[in-house]
């Protein structure tokens, strides 16, 4: 071999090194080479990106997909092993990637991120709700049911007991048509008596043709042959409320009782403070003939229209009572002090009360009848024929279906067993059920 060439091959040897090696070293600090005809020079060397995953419960099997074009250059050096959450996946070039997540016995779940160059995208709040099936508590013809506040027991209406959601046995009947629950839920008065459900104990106030009792915090107040009247367990004085008209319903918030009155054909509702005995603040509203109040948030109760399909925002707080007016709604729930979800007809919007506005969360094809919430961001809403699920905490709001059958309503979600109750219908076979959903 003559020096020419040993010197050529030599100078070969070198270039090759040089440029494996400074290859090699950006490739290790994240850099890759989209190698694309016709070569586009602004785009041959780019910075990759990471995404941070991970999933509740843990051990899903993560796969990703894209239209990213990936340089096959150092392809042998990409491991083939399934990652599993918890895990990091890093030098991912630019662009839009579909995630989804796998897990034995759970249904899976898809969402579309984009990877951005030297920046870690994060997706770590996934919940993975089990594939259960769901069982039968009690079977019952389809209807509305009433949970109690505290979530402990429901009341078939049609059926008239009262069940135990963590015994599932039934623990009174109730034979009237109207109930209230108070005391957060564990007590009920069922027209002619107030029964603590924990333990069975009756209270016999004495108080003749009571049609509503409601526990303040030093008694009761009670409402009897259209007059209203706060009593004092503990000095046993009675005082009443003064008030004009017919008494349509009322709802107590601490020390403030709301009272919802039609006086000369005006329906107003009024805020009345028991400690200092005298009414704050009165507004009028649009007369109806089907009123509820719901006190499902200890801070802000909620008087629904059922008849104009209006939700007024109530503030016991506030000179004004009502904080906001949403029209068109019947079905709602809290998700926390400050936001409420609602249905208008296929369609879920969430409320802001920190900025008095409300926002489109989703539009369905079918009517939603029922919403239930878990506090890890996920809400759980039901149609007649379906029970589903979104992401609230990512964009996109990715939906899951988690229960497909007929007759579905009343959706009530207990988070500390995980466990969502409905009224449905399998087959043929209606009542009460509960699906394991974690």
């Amino acid at each position: 071999m003559t020096k020419k060439i040993r010197d050529w091959l030599f100078g070969v040897f070198v270039f090759l090194f040089v440029v494996i090696t400074i290859t090699l070293s950006l490739y290790a600090t994240g850099y890759r080479f989209i190698l694309s005809w016709p070569l586009r020079f602004d785009r041959l060397l780019v910075k990759t990106g990471t995404l941070a995953l991970d999933t509740s419960p843990k051990g899903a099997i993560v796969s990703i997909s894209s239209d990213v074009k990936i340089s096959s250059v150092f392809s042998f050096i990409n491991s083939k092993k399934d990652k599993v959450t918890p895990v990091k996946i890093k030098n991912l070039l630019p662009g839009e990637y579909t995630v989804t997540f796998n897990l034995d016995n759970y249904w899976p779940y898809e969402k579309k991120l984009r990877v951005n160059p030297e920046q870690t995208t994060f997706l770590e709040n996934i919940i993975l709700f089990k594939k259960s099936l769901p069982l039968n508590v009690f079977s019952a013809k389809p209807q509305n049911l009433n949970y109690s506040p505290n979530g402990s027991y429901v009341w078939l209406p049609d059926n008239g007991e009262i069940i135990n959601l963590k015994t599932e046995q039934i623990i009174t009947k109730i034979n009237s048509k109207k109930i209230d629950w108070t005391n957060g839920g564990r007590q009920i008065f069922d027209g002619s008596k107030l029964i603590n459900l924990d333990n069975g104990n009756i209270f016999d106030y004495k108080i003749n043709n009571a049609e509503k009792i409601q526990t303040s915090n030093n008694g009761i107040v009670y409402l009897s042959n259209n007059k209203l009247s706060a009593l004092d367990i503990n000095t046993n004085a009675t005082t009443l409320i003064p008030t004009e008209g017919t008494i349509l319903n009322y709802a107590i918030n601490n020390n403030t009782v709301l009272i919802l009155t039609l006086n000369k054909g005006k329906t107003e509702i009024t805020n009345f403070d028991l400690t200092k005995n005298k009414a704050i603040s009165s507004l009028e509203l649009l007369t109806s003939n089907n009123f509820t109040l719901n006190q499902d948030n200890q801070k802000n109760s909620v008087l629904v229209d059922n008849e104009h399909k209006i939700i007024y925002l109530l503030n016991p707080n506030s000179n004004s009572i009502v904080e906001d007016v949403i029209r068109g709604a019947t079905v709602f729930k809290w998700l926390d002090g400050n936001k409420l979800a609602y249905a208008i007809e296929s369609e879920i919007y969430i409320y802001d009360l920190t900025q008095s506005k409300s926002y489109l969360l989703t539009r369905l094809s079918e009517k939603i009848n029922s919403i239930a919430w878990s506090t890890n961001n996920y809400l759980i809403y039901s149609t007649e024929n379906s029970i589903s699920t979104i992401n609230l905490a990512n964009s996109g709001n990715n939906i899951t279906i988690l229960w497909q059958g007929k007759n579905i309503s009343s959706l009530h979600f207990d988070e500390k067993s995980g466990i969502l109750y409905f009224s449905g219908a399998i087959g043929q076979q209606n009542g009460l059920y509960k699906i394991a959903l974690r």
